[in-house]
């Protein structure tokens, strides 16, 4: 009687132990790093976004494993706003941070997903800088024309605090997600899909 319960949990463990490796080789995981291409669904902008705000996203075309379609191209995602943050003046740019958290299959099961992605406004500094020289030129222009001895100097001083007034007003750019924007979203972490035919 020992025997026989000591043959059937050796049996179990290896059971248990060769169903984990078929497990590991599933071609139903995909592998942290997975690049999926999505299509934005509703714009999501910096200006008008608050932490924790959802939005969803399709994916573009579908994920394969060879010739097994492991996702179909049209699959929601879910995603969620982490940071959002509004252009300001002095050229600031906005940012908005991302991340995808759900991944909506057919027959109505999800898997919960850790993806993300980070866009940032290019705010060049470049239009800033060209506000306060063309200020300072200007003022100088001002100064010579008063045959001042002082005058450039002080007309350039003048102009620079102008020139800087006008950098400074001059607003930084919002990041956006457009409507039908296609982009690329990277597993953070695996994912194990069920082991289904599509």
């Amino acid at each position: 009687m020992i025997i026989l319960r000591q043959t059937a949990k050796v049996f179990a463990l290896l059971f248990l132990f060769f169903a984990f490796a078929n497990a590991q080789d599933s071609i139903y995981r995909l592998a942290a790093g997975t690049r999926i291409q999505v299509r934005m669904d509703v714009e999501v902008n910096s200006g008008a976004a608050s932490k924790n705000d959802t939005f969803t996203v399709k994916t573009e075309r579908p994920i394969k494993n060879g010739d097994t379609i492991l996702i179909p191209s049209g699959t929601v995602i879910e995603g969620r706003v982490t940071e959002a943050a509004a252009a300001g003046a002095g050229g600031k740019g906005g940012r908005l941070s991302v991340r995808f958290e759900k991944l909506f299959l057919e027959g109505g099961e999800s898997r919960v997903i850790e993806a993300s992605t980070e866009l940032k406004a290019d705010s060049s500094p470049t239009g800033s800088i060209l506000s306060v020289i063309g200020g300072t030129a200007i003022g100088a222009l001002i100064g010579a024309v008063t045959k001042s001895g002082n005058g450039a100097l002080i007309g350039a001083g003048i102009g620079a605090g102008a020139g800087t007034a006008v950098a400074v007003a001059r607003k930084g750019k919002n990041v956006r997600i457009k409507s039908g924007e296609v982009f690329e979203i990277v597993l953070s972490q695996e994912v194990v899909l069920p082991v289904k035919d599509y």
